[in-house]
Formats: C-alpha cells, structure tokens, sequence
C-alpha cells in the first residue's frame, strides 16, 4: 500500500517540537507495512525528497506562515504571510503529482491540507484529521463556506478524526441538522499518538540540581508564550501559592517579553532566547523535546492554563511520565480528569490555580521523578 501524509507542521529533526505527534502517526502508518510519503510545510518544493526513517518527506514551501509559534500568530504578526497558503497548496499538488497514484491520503488540519487531496487523489482512501486551530477557522468562517467545505469532504467520503470530541460537537453544531448527523457518522474521536524518548535520567540531574529544601516544589509550563495559554495566569498563581514555590517556563513568544516583566524582570529587561531568571520564576526558552519533557518528568506538577484546546499532548506527556497536572477547562480535559485523578480542573482564575496548586505535595528529590518511559 502507498499512503501519501499532508501536513502543515512536522519536525525538522527528533529534538523539533513541532508536529511530532503528525510523524508519529505517519510511523504508526509505515509500521502496517505501507510506504508512506509525508508532504510537510517548511523548505522548498524544490528541495529534493529526503529520508526520516521509513518515511519519505517533501517540503512544499510556506514556510511564512506555517512555523513557530503557529500560523495564527504569525498572521497576527504580518497578515502579508496568509498570502504563502496559495503558494504551499499548489506545491502540494506539484508534490502530488511527483508521487504518483496512492492507496490512502491523510490531510492533518481540515485546512488547508485537505483541499490539495481533493484535486489530485480522487481514488484514494481519504482520512482528514481535526486537531483544534483547523475546526476554530472553520466556526470563524462564513456559515456557508463552513458547509461547503464539510459538504465537499463529505461527498468525496472522506473520514474524519478528530483529536477531541469537544472539538467535533462543536463544529456538528455548527453545520445544519442533516450536514452534521452525517459528519458524526463519518468520524471518530482519537487523540493524536506521540513518543516519549527516556528521560528519567536526565529528570534527576535537572531535579538535583534545583538544591530544592524539604518542601520546595516545583511546578513547569510548557507551551508556546501566546495568549490563549495564559501563562500569566501560571505566574499569577505560582506567587500566591506559596513562596517554596518554583515556577519554570518552557517554551517562546510573542508574549515573552511581558511575562518577564511580570515576574519581576523590570521593564528594561530584555526578552532572549535563552534562559533568564526572574525571582522564582525561570523562563528557559525554547527547549529541544527531549530536554522539554525532561523538565516536566522532573516536576511536582504540570501548569496547563490554556484556554483553548483540543486534546492537549503535553497532559497527556506529563500523565505519561506520572506527573500531576493542573488544567484549566479546555477541549477534552474535564471528561479527561473523569477518569484519571491525576488531572486537575480549576477555574481559568490565578486564585483557583494558587488554590490547586497548595494541594500539591512535593515529590522526593532522591526519587525518580518519573519511571523511564
């Protein structure tokens, strides 16, 4: 079987954050025994195809919009870079048609990886999957483009995943009584897959060397340093919380900057892409993934103040490593929490967060702080 995965974000390398989750699953797809070409965003279309494990790659460009921190932000930042999706969906269809005829096309976001598959690979076996930034574009969208879109994908009988059932109630309920019973009917709900490298390690070193007195705890954020996940609020709480306290910040930003500030950097304080340290809050920057989930196996408990999400990795990461989370109501995670005690839910509030946060005990320093994934 030859399978053909379109997507807007993969990893450059093992350490890249970014779309590790969309590489997993393609692996998962290569280890049924199908060669499988990925089309990613990023380089060139006429970058020549390279090798990442079994699997085959093709850049297609649009590399302006689809990056860190997301494409939503950077069109925020120079709407100029909306204007590089035209130029990514053809040089998909030019990748496409490189490939040649496959059995089995997957589309990672509904938009715009879906429409170049559409065109170009009418016979094969269509799978679109919903992630969360894809399914918000489409409720901002007109109602009738909304439908028209679903409504192609629907006639084409392609099925859908989506990463959160949060996520498909919202988008049936946006569509009209007949478009959506017949979208539920071809969907199903299925969290992303991911990988987790061993860590435990390397979580000890991070762990001891903290020097943490008997009661000191620490609590890690990891995200993208953007508005909708409210580190502010992470902040907020961690201050309040207790003054054993640790607050450590993963992950860059547009917001960067004003979160140092309030953390008490001072207004003169210049945002890096490094480390900087502010009081007992420690922003690392953006960190390769290995080192990132390192941080969280080494913590007390994950801060997770989003606002808007969908089926979030880093809970399930962190849950993985045995590692408590605090999250705020988003996507999946209530109906998460039913089920596992190890999640949970506060009010998007920094008293309810510093309120969370006093229940948390400290795990022993001269412990692993995690079994080795």
């Amino acid at each position: 079987m030859r399978a053909v995965v379109v997507t807007t974000s993969y990893p450059v390398s093992d350490e890249d954050p970014s779309g590790h989750f969309v590489r997993s699953s393609a692996q998962a797809l290569a280890c049924s025994g199908a060669e499988v070409h990925v089309i990613a965003a990023g380089g060139s279309v006429l970058d020549p195809p390279s090798q990442d494990g079994e699997l085959v790659v093709h850049r297609a460009g649009g590399g302006a919009l689809f990056a860190w921190p997301g494409a939503v932000a950077r069109a925020r930042e120079s709407p100029l870079r909306l204007l590089s999706a035209g130029p990514f969906a053809l040089s998909v269809l030019a990748r496409l048609r490189e490939i040649g005829p496959v059995d089995r096309a997957v589309a990672h976001w509904i938009v715009p990886c879906a429409w170049p598959l559409l065109l170009a690979s009418p016979r094969a076996r269509l799978e679109v999957r919903a992630h969360g930034a894809d399914v918000r574009l489409l409720l901002g969208a007109p109602r009738v483009a909304r439908a028209a879109v679903v409504g192609a994908l629907l006639r084409r009988d392609a099925r859908f995943v989506f990463a959160a059932r949060a996520l498909l109630d919202v988008l049936a309920g946006a569509l009209a009584p007949e478009q959506a019973r017949a979208l539920v009917d071809a969907s199903r709900v299925e969290p992303p897959a991911f990988d987790l490298p061993h860590v435990a390690e390397r979580a000890r070193s991070l762990r001891g060397a903290l020097a943490q007195r008997p009661g000191e705890r620490l609590a890690v954020v990891a995200c993208r340093l953007i508005p909708t996940k409210r580190v502010e609020l992470a902040i907020e709480a961690a201050r309040a919380a207790s003054p054993g306290l640790r607050l450590v910040v993963i992950g860059d930003g547009p917001e960067r900057a004003a979160l140092e500030r309030l953390a008490g950097c001072g207004d003169g304080a210049a945002a890096s892409a490094g480390d900087a340290v502010c009081g007992a809050v420690r922003f690392t920057g953006a960190l390769p993934r290995r080192e990132a989930l390192a941080w969280i196996a080494a913590a007390d408990v994950l801060l997770h103040p989003s606002s808007h999400e969908a089926a979030p990795t880093v809970i399930r990461e962190a849950r993985a490593l045995g590692v408590p989370v605090i999250a705020c109501d988003a996507g999946d995670v209530v109906a998460w929490a039913k089920d596992d005690g190890g999640i949970l839910v506060a009010e998007g509030t920094a008293a309810s967060l510093a309120a969370a946060l006093r229940t948390v005990a400290s795990r022993r320093s001269d412990r692993a702080p995690a079994p080795a994934p």
